[in-house]
């Protein structure tokens, strides 16, 4: 501090030994002195104008009531520095990270803080239990000391005779202070897995049961959904409240101080982290149960296997991944076999539905003309009548002009055949185009 007032960094004022501070242990390990200490204060913040000028002697600029500076009090009340922000971006150069945020307290609970009465409870448990072992473990003896003979040492070890005067299972009874009591091991472990919740250092011994009490399927997926769910946001507190704000100021330091090789501009950082081992497990369990509901052939179950085979830590993982994507692409000789084998398949199938359409066409002219054919038989025996008749008529005066109106009617028998016969044709015609 003397060498720093030297140099003109802080006032040249007088300063006296600090008081012992007794708030803060000392560190064991360190050799402690107790002359020639100066307690620091560092402020960063805001100090009104009027103590700050009074302070310094000097005029600040700007017209508000506040200035953002940095003060040095040593020993709590003597004022070795004080001086306008000289940073670019007028922040403070403080970064203060709170592990659990708790209303009303800066440093928040920090991890050793919320496991502390936990691993207290634990320590006392252990050691009572190893003090009331000594006692019950390790059998005593009663002994009835007047029948003992005069003098005697009485001691306990394998192969030392013992001398009574009398019967020595009347005289010498082993004697028990009482058994041990489960209760305090099952204390133990509950006290033990208290302390693994709290700091978040809970392994793979204790995540069954951590939640239903059973290692169910169920039970440690649930567990591990509320172990990672606590992970994810302390490591999101980590980056809003330390990262983001370190990362940002240590640029805008550069770019002040530095300002050729870090030019100023605007930078906006985003932070990319990567899966825990825990994480990285459970999200590959998650991906194989998916993977056992969807069949081989689907498409989606290369792309399962691949992002399994991704969260692995594999020696040779990006090899086995090129390979699965080189399988994954298609073949342009086996592509134009599986279009030449569908096209040929497409012809057959369409060839059968034509030789189906031509039997069905067949089948429906038969049938309509069989029906002409019976409409046609009454006009057939209708015309043989008509012969039958004028063979029998022999020469009669009146015979050529029977003949003749016989001849109209067999003209008028045939013209209405062939109109018959135009129905059929147009109707098989129709028939077909239907078809």
């Amino acid at each position: 501090m003397h060498l720093a007032q030297e140099k003109g960094i802080y006032f040249d004022v007088p300063v006296e030994e600090a008081a012992i501070d007794i708030d803060l242990e000392p560190d064991q390990d360190l050799t402690q002195y107790t002359d020639d200490k100066v307690r620091l204060t560092k402020y960063y913040g805001l100090v009104p104008r009027d103590l700050f000028e009074e302070a310094t002697g000097e005029k600040a600029e700007g017209n508000s009531e506040y200035i953002e500076s940095i003060v040095i009090v040593a020993n709590s009340g003597i004022l070795l520095k004080a001086e306008v922000n000289p940073y670019m971006m007028k922040d403070r150069p403080v970064v203060a990270f709170p592990w659990d945020v708790v209303p009303g307290r800066f440093w928040g609970r920090g991890i050793c803080e919320k496991g502390y009465n936990a691993q207290k409870a634990l320590d006392t448990e252990l050691r009572a239990r190893i003090d009331a072992l000594a006692l019950t473990v390790h059998p005593m003896l009663a002994v009835d000391a007047s029948r003992l003979p005069r003098g005697s040492k009485l001691e306990v070890r394998p192969g030392k005779a013992i001398l009574t005067n009398g019967n020595p299972s009347e005289i010498l009874q082993p004697f028990r202070f009482g058994n041990l009591d489960n209760t305090s091991f099952n204390q133990s472990a509950q006290l033990q897995q208290m302390v693994q919740m709290a700091t978040g250092s809970i392994d793979a011994a204790g995540i069954p049961g951590s939640i239903n009490g059973d290692a169910t399927a169920a039970g440690i997926s649930m567990s591990l959904g509320a172990i990672i769910k606590r992970h994810k946001r302390t490591l999101i507190n980590f980056q809003d409240s330390f990262l983001l704000p370190m990362i940002k100021k240590t640029a805008h330091r550069y770019m002040q101080f530095d300002p050729e090789r870090y030019p100023a501009q605007d930078f906006k950082f985003v932070p990319s982290s990567s899966l825990g081992i825990i994480a990285r497990e459970y999200e590959v369990t998650q991906l194989v149960q998916l993977l056992q509901t969807m069949s081989p052939e689907s498409p989606m179950y290369p792309l399962l296997i691949q992002s399994i085979v991704d969260n692995m830590n594999l020696s040779n993982r990006e090899e086995i991944i090129a390979s699965m994507q080189q399988a994954m692409q298609p073949n342009p000789q086996q592509q134009q076999l599986q279009q030449q084998s569908l096209q040929v398949q497409i012809e057959k199938e369409l060839a059968t539905l034509e030789y189906v359409k031509a039997q069905t066409a067949e089948v429906v002219s038969r049938v309509q003309q069989n029906q002409v054919e019976t409409e046609l038989l009454p006009v057939d025996s209708e015309t043989k009548r008509y012969a039958a008749v004028m063979k029998g008529l022999g020469q009669d005066p009146t015979e050529q002009e029977f003949n003749q109106r016989a001849k109209i009617a067999e003209l008028a028998l045939k013209q209405r055949e062939i109109e018959t016969k135009e129905d059929i044709v147009e109707m098989q015609m129709r028939g077909s185009n239907g078809n």
